[in-house]
């Protein structure tokens, strides 16, 4: 049976694809040459895409990197919509939630967020567009990850606070192992903090939440 004729892509069509491959070429040029090389002419060679086109989906670049980082975000939550109908129930459910949030902080995405964050700390441009995106990107997280864990734990009174702690402890974990590169003794630790998350989630309820500082400029 023959395929159906599809017909000329619309504009709008035409947009979202000119944005989507804006997005890889930042992707594949973060990880393939780093941060100071990625420059908006080198994303718009890798792109295929003009001057024009780049400026009216990203009109500076700090906006184009965040968003790079968003596009793998979003990719990695649809992913993990798909694993959630086979997540197990019970204990071995939130040991599986939390190997998958792991999972999160390896390979690209987290190797670009980390080019992006040690950028940051001296790009005046880079950092409050990347802090503001952090902090969407972290409310996110914490959503995907209730709905992941399932209705008890997720009611807990201290999940917010635990998916904090955890998401702390696998960041710096990560990049211990980009470094280091020894990734076994890692998921070693984190089969212990698997183990510990219990005991986290209970003293997240019952710590008394200390008061936030904000950073001086």
């Amino acid at each position: 049976m023959p395929l159906p004729v599809r017909g000329p892509r619309t504009q709008q069509e035409r947009r979202d694809g000119t944005r989507r491959a804006l997005l890889d070429a930042t992707v594949e040029s973060l990880i393939e040459v780093g941060f100071a090389r990625t420059t908006t002419l080198e994303v718009q060679r890798r792109a295929s895409a003009s001057r024009g086109a780049l400026l009216h989906h990203f009109p500076s670049k700090a906006e184009l990197l965040v968003a790079a980082v968003d596009h793998l975000a979003e990719m990695r939550a649809a992913e993990l919509e798909v694993l959630a109908a086979q997540l197990p129930d019970g204990r071995s459910r939130t040991d599986a939630v939390l190997e998958l949030l792991w999972q999160c902080f390896s390979g690209t995405f987290f190797q670009v967020a980390m080019e992006l964050r040690t950028a940051a700390r001296t790009d005046p441009e880079l950092r409050p567009v990347l802090v503001a995106a952090e902090i969407s990107l972290r409310d996110r997280i914490v959503a995907q990850a209730r709905k992941l864990f399932g209705k008890d734990v997720a009611d807990h009174p201290g999940i917010e606070r635990a998916i904090d702690f955890t998401l702390q402890f696998m960041i710096g974990a990560a990049m211990t192992a980009e470094l280091h590169k020894d990734g076994a003794h890692l998921d070693l630790l984190v089969e212990d903090f698997k183990a510990l998350f219990p005991t986290v989630l209970t003293n997240a309820a019952t710590t008394p939440k200390r008061r936030s500082t904000k950073v001086a400029k």
